[in-house]
């Protein structure tokens, strides 16, 4: 399992069915399979949402993931574990990891 050295700004977009605004968060830890997201955005048990960033130059957009597990931190911010749902982006993400952390 490969994890970011450092957490990572993100956009977080919902479906146009979900009548959701969107929001920001960071990413606290991202492996190729998920990562555990830091937001002030309500987020549900089972929803699906789609995430942009960046790492280490390359871009990532709209990686479609499914939300895992959710709770309330003590400063009032979402804690999201999360699961990557697309397996090309899974294995694109563990490439850019493995770059990474090989530098």
């Amino acid at each position: 399992m490969r994890r970011t050295p450092a957490p990572l700004p993100v956009l977080l977009r919902f479906s146009p069915a979900a009548a959701r605004q969107d929001g920001w968060g960071r990413l606290v830890s991202l492996t190729s399979g998920g990562a555990e997201l830091s937001t002030a955005v309500r987020l549900v048990v089972g929803e699906t949402l789609f995430l942009s960033f960046e790492l280490a130059g390359d871009r990532f957009e709209a990686v479609l993931a499914r939300v895992a597990h959710a709770e309330d931190d003590a400063d009032g911010h979402r804690l999201a574990e999360l699961r990557f749902t697309d397996e090309a982006e899974r294995r694109r993400l563990a490439k850019a990891l493995t770059d990474l952390l090989a530098r």
